[in-house]
């Protein structure tokens, strides 16, 4: 069972151990991971601040509170809490307008991210040529991810921490279901219009769509589908983009939906195992439930390998 510490403006903590219900979801359309929250609770509740949730010793949730909401029913008083985590911080926050000449970390964290708490990051500190244009309306998050869009070609990572991660290495872990993880249900899904069979790619200023590359399992899934890839006008894509994008769509190909009981709590871009089955799948999203029922995890997956 997982424990929830609650922190209020004042920075005083209290722990609860039952809630009544919970819903924890990961999603990798969604940077901020989001927690919902009800507990029985006495007393007056104070404006809080902030929810980490506990697995033991280690640290499996942490957010800021969007919203509480007591309710008065029956003699008994209920706390419902809404929570997002970090990345909500610079979602929310509405960048300055500026345009950066030879862009680098270190200057994108005195200017936008230190202001949050948020100082420490792992990558590169090299400053790049070219212009990094934060637009009216971006998000500091939006900030965060062009610079690395553009210079780095990773995609951010904030950890439970607040740790930045720029560098694109792989800190996924293995997760492994079976024995006190119950299997409920797995659904299994083949999705052929996901699949691309041929990439055309245009490599050279004076030439057109010439490069051809082929997926190879297309032919298995009798799928024949074409896109072409600019590499010359559109900035930022390259021959390996076309790459990525097939093997990306391979990897959509075969989907799971599995619902297991207890906790499984992990990260989007996590691995998982099946216990019984020798292929490897990518984590998508992850609900995590607490309710009447007890605790269940459903689970979003890709295969992978």
């Amino acid at each position: 069972m997982l424990n929830y510490i609650l922190t209020d403006v004042k920075n005083r903590e209290t722990r609860l151990k039952q809630p009544l219900s919970v819903s924890i979801v990961f999603s990798e359309d969604a940077p901020a991971a989001s927690l919902t929250a009800v507990f029985a609770v006495s007393g007056k509740v104070p404006l809080l601040l902030s929810v980490r949730v506990m697995d033991g010793n280690d640290t499996v949730f942490f957010g800021y509170i969007d919203e509480q909401t007591e309710i008065t029913r029956d003699g008994s008083l209920l706390l419902e809490i809404g929570a997002r985590s970090r990345e909500a911080v610079l979602l929310d926050n509405e960048a300055h307008p500026q345009t950066y000449c030879m862009p680098s970390m270190p200057l994108l964290v005195d200017r936008h991210f230190r202001k949050f708490g948020l100082t420490e990051y792992i990558g590169t500190d090299k400053a790049f040529n070219g212009e990094l244009i934060i637009k009216k309306g971006m998000s500091e998050w939006e900030v965060l991810s062009s610079f690395c869009e553009k210079f780095l070609k990773t995609v951010p990572h904030l950890s439970i921490d607040g740790i930045i991660d720029i560098s694109g290495e792989d800190r996924s872990s293995l997760i492994c279901i079976g024995g006190s993880n119950k299997l409920l249900s797995v659904r299994r899904s083949r999705k052929r219009r996901m699949v691309i069979s041929d990439i055309f790619a245009r490599t050279c200023i004076s030439g057109g769509y010439e490069m051809h590359l082929k997926n190879e399992a297309a032919d298995a899934y009798a799928v024949q589908k074409v896109r072409y890839v600019n590499s010359i006008d559109s900035e930022g894509k390259t021959i390996n983009t076309a790459k990525q994008i097939i093997t990306d769509t391979n990897h959509a190909y075969e989907s799971y939906i599995i619902e297991c009981s207890g906790s499984v709590i992990g990260a989007v871009g996590d691995r998982l195992r099946l216990e019984g089955r020798n292929f490897t799948m990518k984590i998508n999203e992850l609900h995590y439930v607490l309710g009447s029922e007890g605790e269940k995890t459903r689970i979003y997956a890709e295969v992978i390998g």
